[in-house]
């Protein structure tokens, strides 16, 4: 295990202090990844200036958009802190629980509009550092233009980014979640009586 001691609040030089409640304010609390970026405010601001932008920001890609791509990224590098996170904020911006739900579990989601079903087929290539196809970005660049392209693109190498600082330190789920990628229990029980599909 590869934690880092984290910072306690009252430990915190006031400069710190005042990032992490900036920090707070914006995002409800500070846990997890970002707490672990503590040990080196300077950095933490510049992550948390570029995560704040891309969540919160007047930015190209709509919520919707941006929460679908974000557990695209969590589920393709298998971020379970990631997926956690971005379950809630995914579902406000309107995502159905079966497109959730097909994701989580590695398969095909149905019925997304073609701009949402290119978000996703362009962060597959952004994540897999392959060149987006010319058809997948123009049905992108349709939907949300040329800067939800380039943001979408940075959107992912964020979350791939976030993901190692997580896999790398340790960094656990938050408190009371278990991991949306481990086999659940009606997954994996074999069929009992009847026929067998």
């Amino acid at each position: 295990m590869s934690r880092l001691p984290l910072p306690k609040y009252q430990d915190l030089p006031p400069e710190t202090r005042a990032l992490y409640d900036q920090l707070a304010a914006k995002r409800g609390r500070i846990d997890g990844m970002y707490q672990t970026l503590l040990s080196h405010p300077a950095l933490l601001e510049k992550v948390s200036a570029l995560g704040g932008y891309l969540r919160f920001g007047e930015t190209a890609l709509p919520p919707e958009a941006r929460e679908l791509a974000i557990l695209a990224c969590a589920r393709r590098m298998g971020a379970g802190y990631e997926w956690v996170k971005h379950l809630g904020p995914a579902r406000q911006a309107g995502i159905p629980d079966p497109v959730i739900e097909a994701l989580r579990t590695g398969r095909e989601p149905e019925g997304l509009a073609p701009g949402l079903r290119a978000v996703l087929d362009a962060a597959g290539c952004a994540l897999a550092r392959r060149t987006i196809p010319a058809g997948v970005q123009d049905e992108v660049a349709r939907a949300y233009g040329v800067e939800g392209v380039v943001e979408l693109v940075v959107l992912c190498g964020f979350y791939a980014m976030i993901a190692g600082v997580i896999f790398a330190f340790d960094v656990p789920l938050p408190e009371g979640a278990r991991d949306p990628f481990a086999p659940q229990a009606d997954e994996n029980e074999p069929t009992t009586g009847g026929e067998s599909a």
